[in-house]
């Protein structure tokens, strides 16, 4: 089946049935007005990447109805299908009346469950309205949908070490009880000197993070009391990764039950020429989510909560490049009642404190949200 796709902006469902099998799509044309060429361009060398041929169709502009129209009864021409997920009101319109009077089957898919929905036909195929798109796409793809590159990556989904989420997960226990503790700790590991010693000792009243730390393997103690990291990758872990790996590891206890097909901690990308780090990211039904996590205490004994400025930063780098992204705040701390408010109107789920306890449910809710 050849799929005819509508690009007036930039969503994951315009590709996403090509990836299922069960449409038995070969081709792939993305029709898009000039004024969005670029977007589309994106999106074709992602169908390559995915290893689908792909052609990109300039058509009239929606001003233009009768021209367009015309182009798209030229272009829907044997066994081919349309899809107006991310189709303009007047494409769509255009392409619904086509598709009725030839008999042409024509889809759309749900932007917030990933669920198809036939409009027209699709009575006697192997995928009934209401089923969910399979979920192919990595965060690769993913971002370049949106014109990002993914730079660099520290900790994947598909290379986990278990030694290291097992750490995460002790520490993820301690930050509960004392998370002054872990927030010490990221102060040190952030502290180092040219030799890689932390510039202060540990104090000698954190004797069960002294006794952790001794048995972690990840690091090594001067006379004095100084810390020494074992290696860039320690002082990452230390210095607040653990909390990065420890909510990749609850993500990972999930995927038996949610579609989730990529996921990673320390994510680095490129979008024109802006570079962004994003904690920890991971993909569910073809939705983005992005984590925010912080390790460190408030300023200082005056103040409290998370800091209205993280709030607004991750609400600039879920939009970026036009991301339709959901995004969370982990922290250890919580939030002021302003910064509750502040999170909720901008759409950011928040996990702190003591909810660190019910984080895999809390996280399991967010990504079915």
């Amino acid at each position: 089946m050849h799929l005819l796709a509508f690009v007036d902006h930039v969503e994951s469902d315009i590709i996403t049935p090509a990836l299922d099998r069960r449409f038995g799509i070969h081709q792939v044309s993305l029709l898009c007005p000039r004024s969005a060429l670029g977007l589309a361009t994106d999106i074709a060398g992602v169908c390559r990447s995915q290893h689908l041929a792909v052609t990109v169709v300039t058509v009239p502009p929606d001003s233009q109805p009768l021209a367009l129209r015309q182009q798209l009864a030229a272009l829907a021409q044997g066994a081919v299908a349309f899809n107006i997920s991310a189709a303009s009101p007047v494409q769509a319109a255009l392409a619904y009346d086509l598709a009725r009077e030839r008999h042409l089957p024509l889809m759309s898919v749900e932007p917030h469950t990933d669920r198809l929905i036939w409009l027209l036909g699709g009575e006697h195929t192997r995928v009934h309205s209401g089923s969910d798109i399979a979920d192919g796409l990595t965060l690769e793809a993913y971002f370049a949908l949106y014109g990002s590159r993914i730079e660099h990556v520290h900790y994947r989904l598909s290379q986990r070490h278990a030694r290291l989420e097992a750490l995460a997960a002790c520490l993820a226990e301690l930050a509960v009880a004392r998370p002054q503790a872990l927030s010490l700790l990221n102060r040190l590991c952030n502290e180092l000197d040219a030799r890689q010693f932390s510039r202060r000792p540990l104090p000698r009243g954190e004797r069960a993070l002294r006794a952790w730390l001794d048995g972690c393997g990840l690091v090594s103690f001067d006379p004095l009391g100084h810390m020494r990291c074992q290696d860039a990758s320690a002082r990452f872990f230390l210095g607040g990764g653990w909390l990065e790996v420890w909510l990749l590891a609850e993500v990972a206890s999930l995927l038996p039950a949610l579609p989730i097909s990529d996921a990673a901690v320390g994510v680095k990308i490129n979008h024109d020429d802006v570079a962004n780090e994003y904690d920890v990211a991971v993909l569910c039904n073809n939705r983005l989510f992005l984590v925010e996590c912080k390790t460190t205490a408030p300023t200082s004994l005056h103040h409290r909560g998370v800091g209205l400025d993280n709030l607004f930063k991750l609400d600039s780098a879920a939009s970026l490049g036009g991301l339709h992204a959901r995004a969370m705040l982990a922290t250890l701390y919580p939030p002021t009642d302003s910064e509750i408010a502040r999170a909720e109107a901008q759409g950011i789920a928040l996990l702190y404190g003591s909810m660190l306890l019910q984080a895999r449910q809390t996280v399991r809710q967010w990504l079915q949200s």
